[in-house]
């Protein structure tokens, strides 16, 4: 556990984020919107290059999530991508997890030739 700078002398611990450190769904989307649409914005469906592209991609979300100070959160992110057919495709996920602190984030993307779809799930490290 983390203990709290404001209260000098005592033994107070933090089990919960402050509210400046909490995992922010909306901040998160952000993050996601601008790597996803930097690294996507030109590329064609190439099945050979779609495994490391999601790695790629993953890792660089989550170093541009890290820098938002999220301190003490586990970041999962989640990348998918397909080749762009004109097909439905319905995705879910289930947790189990703190409500109050822990949340996720999502964010699609589609161009003529793919579509890939990021999911960022944080969960806070008691």
């Amino acid at each position: 556990m983390k203990r709290s700078d404001s209260m000098e002398g005592s033994d107070t611990y933090l089990i919960r984020p402050n509210y400046q450190h909490k995992f922010k769904p909306a901040i998160v989307k952000e993050c996601v919107h601008e790597v996803v649409r930097e690294k996507l914005s030109g590329e064609q469906y190439v099945p050979e290059k779609v495994p490391e592209l999601t790695r790629s991609l993953a890792d660089c979300i989550k170093d541009k999530v890290k820098t938002a100070g999220f301190d003490r959160y586990k970041l999962v992110v989640q990348v998918v991508i397909g080749e762009q057919r004109g097909q439905g495709v319905h995705m879910s996920s289930r947790c189990l997890w703190d409500a109050d602190t822990d949340n996720y984030a999502e964010d699609v993307f589609m161009n003529d030739s793919l579509f890939c779809v990021v999911a960022v799930f944080g969960s806070y490290y008691y």
